[in-house]
């Protein structure tokens, strides 16, 4: 049974159709890609999945329960954790404050209990402060711990969000264009990070990226939108030198990729 599984996947916008027709899988313990050149319908897949856009029709399965119409907090609170392209975080708060905003639904007290300051809301407010450290140690953050997120490079910034999903336990994790805004070195830096998670914390996830090379570096296998529609899908060197794909991102046919993949098939 897959972790998380898209059928026949179709939004409309008016007359426009920006998926058609969608279907993937993700495995346990797998990194799956999401691709496409910009406007391809990757980030409205994405939004359709975590539920923050509702289908015209298909299915979003999770572990075989149908969670389509699910909103995203019912979503999350299965342990779906996402990230998306616009850094979402509270500015004004440091970056221990953000992990612990991150960790609401775990607190156990509600806000009378809070505000008495018990034995056990003390207690409870110290394991959520020892989870977030956690954190950012496995982040390579903890330099930033007291930090204002106003002084924080995007990179770092991108990163801390990651964190934030992190600290709701998921067990499957949605990343929207996770290396948006980085330089090459930030990219392939948060790749062996995504890398290294999957090995240290056993996630499943999907990542929709139009980064050719951060895809292929951590992916198991690749689907590739285009106009809302799948083109290809396969292993990440077979996507990459896929002709109708690299038509895609280039704007025509690569001499070297059409007879790799000719070469492939003989």
């Amino acid at each position: 049974m897959s972790v998380l599984e898209v059928r026949d996947l179709t939004i409309r916008f008016g007359g426009l159709i920006a998926i058609d027709g969608l279907n993937l899988a993700v495995n346990e313990w797998e990194i799956v890609g999401l691709m496409g050149p910009n406007g391809a319908g990757k980030t409205t897949a994405f939004n359709c999945i975590t539920g923050f856009y509702k289908a015209n029709q298909g299915h979003v399965l999770y572990r075989g329960e149908d969670v389509t119409n699910l909103p995203p907090h019912r979503k999350a609170a299965l342990g779906i954790g996402s990230t998306f392209q616009n850094v979402g975080m509270v500015k004004s708060e440091t970056v221990l404050e953000n992990l612990l905003t991150a960790q609401h639904l775990k607190a156990g007290y509600g806000a009378v209990t809070g505000l008495t300051g018990v034995g056990v809301v003390r207690q409870r407010e110290k394991d959520l402060a020892a989870h977030a450290d956690a954190i950012l140690e496995l982040l390579g953050l903890t330099e930033f711990r007291n930090r204002p997120l106003g002084s924080l490079s995007y990179g770092t910034l991108k990163l801390l969000e990651l964190g934030c999903v992190l600290a709701t336990d998921p067990d499957l994790l949605l990343l929207d264009e996770p290396s948006s805004g980085m330089g090459p070195e930030e990219a392939h830096e948060l790749g062996e990070r995504l890398l290294a998670l999957r090995q240290e914390l056993g996630l499943t996830m999907l990542l929709i990226e139009h980064h050719v090379p951060l895809v292929a570096a951590v992916c198991d296998y690749v689907y590739v939108l285009n106009f809302g529609r799948l083109l290809a899908e396969g292993d990440p060197d077979h996507v990459r030198t896929h002709p109708d794909v690299v038509a895609a991102y280039l704007g025509g046919e690569a001499p070297e990729a059409l007879a790799e993949t000719q070469k492939e098939s003989v």
